[in-house]
């Protein structure tokens, strides 16, 4: 018994301590305050964002991808405690569930990968725009200094922006991914999440889960996720997410049922 209570805590403490994480770290990244009043997805926007400020941005990305683990751990304690209730469609949250936090990793990765990139376009830039400069003098060693800086400007930018459309590219699909897997997760709780959580936070967690996805999803597929009316969009999405993901942890830990 004791060790079932255990595990009842570990899973609350998880999915409050990994959405809070998730949630802080996210709006820390540099540029992601201003989600609601600027374009920030837009190439130019990100590569100075993070390019400029890329030791912090890293350390972030590390305290999300903590976070992503510890959502993951509470989910999967839920998950479990449901027991073979709703089997297949616990099966189907479980896989999907771990295949999104998984390409949310992998997209930290990523993003950890373009603030390196994005460092180096930015300073080649800087580089090729003092060298023009000293260029105009007419100086031929200036002139082919010019030059080469700014083929690596054009190297730089090159690789920036490949790893800037990978990045978006797998990012969108882990959106649509646990959209899908908040649905399934809302409709399991509906129907088997009130052994911790009284009517009232069940109706509120399940039916606000179940509804979150879809309404998302679809969203999402109308403005692509990158885009600036997309990212707030998902935005929104994920401080709804939070604040339902906290009641449910919050709820589990103050459960006297074990």
């Amino acid at each position: 018994m004791k060790e079932l209570n255990m595990s009842k805590i570990i899973t609350g403490y998880s999915l409050v301590l990994g959405v809070l994480l998730i949630a802080i770290f996210n709006f820390l990244i540099p540029g992601n305050s201003k989600a609601f009043t600027q374009n920030i997805t837009e190439i130019n926007a990100f590569t100075e964002n993070l390019g400029a400020n890329k030791d912090i941005a890293k350390i972030y990305f590390i305290l999300i991808g903590l976070g992503l683990l510890f959502f993951l751990n509470g989910i999967l304690g839920v998950y479990k405690g449901i027991g073979e209730r709703e089997k297949k469609f616990k099966t189907v949250a479980i896989t999907l569930n771990i295949i999104a936090i998984t390409m949310f990793l992998i997209t930290l990765g990523i993003a950890s990968a373009f603030a390196d990139s994005a460092e180096l376009n930015m300073i080649s830039y800087q580089m090729a725009q003092q060298s023009g400069i000293a260029a105009q003098s007419g100086d031929p060693a200036a002139i082919e200094q010019y030059n080469l800086a700014s083929i690596n400007s054009i190297i730089a930018g090159s690789a920036s922006a490949g790893v800037y459309a990978v990045y978006w590219g797998l990012f969108t699909l882990a959106a649509y991914v646990i959209y899908i897997a908040t649905t399934i997760t809302g409709y399991i709780i509906i129907k088997s999440g009130n052994y911790y959580l009284n009517t009232l936070m069940n109706s509120i967690v399940g039916y606000g889960l179940l509804g979150l996805g879809p309404i998302f999803l679809i969203l999402s597929l109308i403005w692509e996720v990158n885009s600036e009316i997309g990212f707030r969009i998902f935005n929104i999405s994920q401080i709804l997410w939070v604040l339902l993901i906290l009641i449910l942890g919050v709820n589990i830990i103050i459960s006297k049922k074990k």
